[in-house]
């Protein structure tokens, strides 16, 4: 059998989880468009504020165990131990019925402190909505993260697509039968459900079982103390991604700006996925092989490539997403959102600029110091609480993301910092400074087009001109090393006309 945690599994990994993930992006883009025009900014500030809760509780009703279960099953197979794994697999699904109980529960009981304002009549049908979504999506990251453990990333890419798909198919036939908010609100359940059916079958057909037995007795006090570290890492994230703000807006400006918030939040975090899914995929479970093969080093070593990769990617996303904001909010939403562009572009590079933090907290989890992560979460999340409760009642929409940008640069400052410090970690400095003297001269480029001419053409034409002269600078600046271009040699056999003489021009460029 192949180790799909091999160089070449683990490319082919991360393609076609880019490539799932741009697929999904979009056909999620399309969905998000069609309902906003259907129903209308209020009704739209509603649908994302129960999408919303739905999510806080899937994150509350996981509890990291998904996290846990990559770390290691991943570093369990890493030493050939698959009674490990398995043993790993039925320890957290015993673990994960009784936090979905609780999560329900807990629901239920805060239940008048979560309704939106203006919907104290519908109380029957945003518990049940909510309820129904949070634990199909429960139950769909468990197993899904599971077999990310195994190396089975085409679990996650098949499934994404085949519902994506057709969840588009359905809310359009909602629209062409002019449907109201409640019928878009019963699909959201539905495909909810959906994913976990196709994912529990997936893992049936793969042979993907957990076991009854035991954990091993060296395993299991490291486990344990992963785990409860991750619960406090994972209950700060749920309080703290905008959740602050995005609660703030329901009770105290509107829906429709909760719909505003939420516009933006989602194209950001589609552009941060289309760019950083491969990597995000693969790099916990290769940092857990990798640490269960070769120890601290080796990990060091692959955190050194993902904040380099990473980083570009950040910078590309920030320079793309600023220029961009006006041209996707406008074609997509209609001119109704256009409050949502000053806060596009703000989170958009917010988002690009902490983009490597993804790696940071891979590293952080890796090599079981998830009390570090955790408490920086924890501070994060007060210091968003705090600035959301200052801002969001008194400045509204800008407020909110004023609060989320200042909690999120903390979070990121003390992170990075803190890692480079504590554990004496070599980041590759001169290759981020090449990124980014690329992307000011990209900047530069596509500024003076948009000064030339600030139309909605032109703000797209300037988006491609920086993507095409920070992709060229990086390379003219010698941003990237001479073995990450000479992992691509196999396609210029491939393709002899067209990469035959550019890939070995380039190797020889970046060894000079």
């Amino acid at each position: 059998m192949s180790n799909p945690f091999s160089g070449l599994a683990t490319a082919k990994a991360a393609l076609l989880m880019t490539g799932s993930t741009y697929v999904s992006f979009f056909f999620g883009l399309i969905v998000s468009a069609i309902i906003a025009r259907a129903v209308g900014p209020e009704d739209f500030g509603r649908y994302v504020y129960i999408v919303w809760i739905s999510g806080v509780l899937v994150q509350l009703g996981n509890n990291g165990l998904n996290t846990t279960g990559i770390r290691f099953i991943s570093e369990s197979l890493g030493r050939d131990s698959k009674r490990s794994a398995r043993a790993v697999h039925g320890w957290l699904l015993r673990l994960q019925y009784l936090c979905l109980i609780a999560t329900t529960v807990g629901f239920l009981v805060t239940l008048p402190l979560t309704i939106p304002a203006g919907w104290t009549g519908q109380v029957l049908l945003f518990a049940g909505v909510v309820l129904v979504s949070m634990i199909g999506k429960t139950f769909y990251l468990f197993d899904v993260s599971m077999a990310k453990g195994y190396g089975q990333f085409s679990v996650e890419a098949f499934s994404t697509m085949s519902v994506s798909a057709v969840n588009l198919v359905a809310v359009l036939v909602l629209w062409f039968m002019k449907a109201p908010l409640n019928a878009y609100l019963a699909l959201f359940a539905l495909t909810s459900v959906a994913y976990a059916v196709i994912v529990w079958r997936m893992l049936r057909t793969r042979r993907i079982k957990p076991s009854g037995r035991g954990l091993d007795e060296a395993l299991a006090p490291r486990l344990k103390n992963h785990l409860l570290w991750t619960v406090l890492l994972t209950v700060a994230a749920a309080f703290g991604n905008k959740a602050s703000e995005t609660y703030l807006l329901s009770q105290y400006v509107g829906p429709a700006e909760v719909g505003f918030f939420a516009i933006a939040a989602s194209l950001t975090r589609g552009g941060v996925e289309l760019l950083s899914a491969g990597l995000n995929t693969v790099l916990m479970p290769l940092m857990g092989h990798g640490f269960g093969a070769g120890g601290k080093e080796r990990v060091n070593a692959i955190l050194a490539d993902a904040v380099r990769f990473f980083s570009f990617a950040g910078l590309l996303l920030a320079g793309v997403g600023f220029l961009w904001a006006e041209v996707a909010i406008a074609l997509m939403y209609g001119a109704q959102y256009e409050p949502a562009v000053l806060v596009f572009r703000v989170m958009a590079i917010v988002a690009g600029v902490t983009l490597s933090q993804g790696a940071f907290g891979a590293l952080l989890s890796t090599t079981d110091n998830q009390r570090i992560r955790a408490y920086v979460a924890v501070l994060s999340v007060g210091l968003s609480i705090l600035a959301a409760v200052l801002l969001v009642p008194r400045y509204g929409l800008i407020g909110a993301v004023t609060a989320h940008a200042a909690s999120s640069a903390v979070i990121f400052l003390l992170i990075g910092v803190g890692i480079v410090r504590v554990f004496s970690v070599s980041l590759p400095w001169r290759e981020l400074g090449r990124q980014l003297a690329a992307a000011l001269v990209a900047a530069a480029v596509a500024g003076a087009c948009w000064w030339l001419n600030a139309g909605l053409l032109m703000q797209f034409v300037a988006g491609l001109v920086y993507a095409a002269m920070f992709v060229v600078a990086s390379f003219a600046f010698k941003a990237w090393k001479a073995d990450d271009v000479a992992q691509l040699m196999p396609l210029a056999d491939r393709f002899p006309r067209l990469l035959g003489r550019a890939l070995p021009a380039l190797v020889g460029w970046m060894r000079r």
